[in-house]
């Protein structure tokens, strides 16, 4: 269900996309590896909690994301915005494996902003809802798809 549900929202969209099967990998970095691709050029997605709900933060499998850096583009403070808890993914996320949610599809059509270094990328690539598929897709076509803000989201 986790790989079916996102790819209908592709499809529902139009985007055009490639779907990814690989060994089952428990992190982004596992995942460029499987794929023989650089860390830098998969996309990991991470869950934040805000005071209006969860948002999809993504940035380089190579990088560390900046909670504060994260926290001043959101405009929320260090009790309102924090990195949801894997009790909570379970909950919110059912229909993806856990630690493996896309940036888009699902019950929760939530906001998505997107680190710099990976918007000026023609291709992303990230987890498809499970841990062995991963997908590409066009990176204009995801910012439009999800109305994606860009930031700096990584640590310096």
């Amino acid at each position: 269900m986790a790989v079916s549900d996102l790819t209908k929202a592709l499809d529902d969209a139009g985007v055009r996309y490639e779907l990814l099967h690989h060994g089952h990998t428990e992190d982004a970095a596992a995942e460029a590896q499987a794929l023989g691709l650089a860390p830098a050029d998969v996309a990991k997605t991470l869950i934040a909690r805000t005071p209006d709900g969860h948002l999809r933060a993504l940035v380089p499998a190579s990088e560390r994301i900046d909670m504060r850096k994260l926290r001043d583009a959101v405009g929320g403070s260090k009790d309102e915005v924090q990195l949801a808890t894997e009790d909570e993914m379970a909950r919110d996320y059912p229909e993806f494996a856990l630690g493996a949610v896309p940036p888009i599809g699902g019950a929760h059509p939530d906001p998505v902003i997107l680190d710099q270094k990976l918007a000026g990328r023609e291709w992303l690539v990230f987890e498809a809802g499970s841990h062995a598929d991963s997908v590409r897709v066009r990176t204009e076509d995801l910012i439009r798809l999800t109305s994606a803000q860009t930031a700096d989201l990584c640590q310096d």
